[in-house]
């Protein structure tokens, strides 16, 4: 029976830190992609900018690249309020579980 225990909680364990590791290659992932899009926009503001020929050029160059990078923030902000959301139902849903255990 002790035995039985033993490897439920160490199998147990593994899973937990298996799921760790998930949790972090998903979090790499999605600063990698919000880095190329930055990286991307950036790109093409630098092609704007070169191929700009007067001043009015340069400030709509500067006026889309401004308005590029806030529609970016703003996806970027959505994400980060969903993931709050998610792991605050995940602590509360822990919260319940150990106190029905209790």
């Amino acid at each position: 029976m002790k035995f039985l225990l033993i490897a439920t909680l160490i199998m147990s364990v593994a899973y937990a830190d298996e799921k760790k590791e998930q949790n972090l290659d998903e979090v790499k992932q999605k600063i990698s992609a919000n880095i190329d899009q930055k990286i991307s926009a950036l790109q093409a503001h630098k092609g704007c900018v070169q191929g700009a020929s007067s001043k009015e050029a340069l400030q709509d160059c500067r006026k889309s690249h401004k308005e590029a990078m806030k529609k970016l923030h703003e996806e970027n902000k959505g994400e980060r309020e969903q993931w709050k959301a998610e792991k605050k139902s995940e602590r509360e849903k822990r919260k319940s579980e150990k106190q029905s255990k209790e």
